[in-house]
Formats: C-alpha cells, structure tokens, sequence
C-alpha cells in the first residue's frame, strides 16, 4: 500500500474560504481511481491541514497526480487553493512496511 500525504497552510484570514476548496480536492483524490481512502484532515495544534489518501497501486497514485498536472480543471479547486496559501504544498508518498 501507499500513501500520499499533502500539507496545506494557509495565509492568515483565509482559512474561511480555503477550508470548501481544501474538501473538493480531497473529494476528487477520495475519488480517483485506485484511491482506497482519501481524508482531509484539520489542525489539533498547529496551522496545517493534510489531505491524505491510500493507494493499492503506485501505477493509480501516479495517474492522478498526472491528473493533476495536465489538467487544472480535474481538481480546479487545488489551483484555487494556490493565492490561500502560506506556500506550496508540501508533497509527500510513502510505502507503507509489513
């Protein structure tokens, strides 16, 4: 299994309008084909939300980030999130270990 995490933080006072935009791209990760779950993720303590998802297949999880890549209008709502934000996201894959 894999996992792909993305740190967000936001520019202060635009957490208001960040936070929808933040749950439509999650839909359209939780949604893409080979995503076996997908989670937006709000701060305990701290400033940074996280847009995590688990993947079967690294195959799947570099098709959606091509997805992402050539298509701005497949997740329109991460290139609305771009002016909100501290910086950019931070991008991270993992394997998950047996």
């Amino acid at each position: 299994m894999f996992v792909r995490i993305e740190q967000f933080s936001f520019k202060p006072g635009t957490e208001e309008k960040g936070i929808p935009l933040l749950r439509e791209h999650a839909a359209f990760i939780a949604q893409s084909r080979g995503c076996a779950r997908g989670y937006l993720a709000s701060p305990i303590h701290g400033t940074s939300f996280l847009v995590y998802s688990e993947w079967g297949s690294e195959i799947d999880l570099d098709r959606m980030e091509a997805t992402l890549r050539s298509n701005p209008a497949a997740s329109g709502a991460f290139f609305g999130l771009m002016g909100l934000l501290r910086s950019p996201p931070h991008v991270a894959r993992f394997q998950v270990l047996d």
